[in-house]
Formats: C-alpha cells, structure tokens, sequence
C-alpha cells in the first residue's frame, strides 16, 4: 500500500450502531463476579435487620432496596447504556471517519479525534467491526462503512508501527 493512502467515510451515531458498538466490544457479566457487590449489599443489610445492630431498622432496608438496584443495573446494562446513548446530544449525528498513513481520526460536530498508529496497542476484528484498544480504552468502527482495501491497510499500519516501535 501507497504512504499516500486516504479513506473518509460518514456515518450516523443511531440506535442501530450503539446497539452494534455494544454488542461487539463489551465484556460478558459473570454471575458471581457481577453480582458480587449487590450480594454483599444483601447480606450486610439482612446482618443490619437480623441482630438489630441499629436502632432502626431502616439502614438495613436501605441496604437490601440497594441490592436490588444493583442487581438490575447489571442484568439490564446493555438496556441503560444504549438508551442512555441514543437520548444524549451526539445521538442522529454524522461522524466523519478518516484513514490515512498518520493513523485514524473521527470528527463529529466541534469533537476531533485523532489516533495515531503507534498509539494503537492492538486491533481486533470482531464479525462486524474493528475495535482498536489503547490501553484500557477502546474505540470501535464497523465494517459497514469500510470496504476490503481500507481494513488491509489499518491492519498492514498497525504491524508496521508496531515493527517500528519494537
């Protein structure tokens, strides 16, 4: 591939690609890992009501109602984060997603977004998109604005800056 490579293309932040982006680069919840700040809620709530270790009782109902919130804020967190995303501000506007031989930028309304190559710890390909990693944070483009050519060439950029670097 040429160093002179460019790609743009547009695409609109909608419920349809919140729910993708979430789909393909969030973490799987385990049962007792996930819920193992509600259990403890649970149990020192129950422990408050049981021995009566308060005068009133209602710290220890606090505590129980708080498991409860925490349960459902991990049973139903895909619901939360998509609504939350598709009633924010960016929601229905256009990103314009750029790739050349410096790395890959986003630009949406007055946000830029620039990621340069070596910046990138890893890409992974998912069935619907690339994710690129840096670090703990993780940002994410589907496939569906990309053709054959322009994912050859992130991934040949990637390994050269990282050949580069090492």
């Amino acid at each position: 591939m040429s160093k002179d490579f460019a790609f743009t293309t547009e695409y609109t932040l909608d419920k349809t690609f919140f729910t993708e982006c979430y789909d393909q680069t969030s973490r799987p919840a385990t049962f007792p890992k996930a819920y193992f700040k509600g259990i403890i809620f649970l149990i020192f709530g129950v422990v408050l009501l049981e021995f009566e270790l308060l005068p009133s009782g209602y710290v220890g109902w606090f505590f129980i109602v708080l498991s409860v919130v925490e349960a459902f804020s991990v049973y139903f967190k895909r619901t939360w984060w998509i609504w939350r995303q598709t009633t924010s501000m960016n929601s229905g506007s256009k990103v314009v997603f750029q790739v050349d031989s410096n790395g890959v930028s986003y630009k949406s309304g007055k946000n830029t977004r620039n990621i340069v190559w070596n910046e990138i710890d890893q890409i992974e390909q998912s069935d619907l998109g690339l994710i690129f990693h840096m670090g703990k944070q993780r940002q994410y483009v589907s496939k569906s604005c990309l053709n054959d050519e322009v994912i050859t060439f992130i991934v040949d950029q990637h390994a050269a800056a990282k050949l580069e670097s090492n």
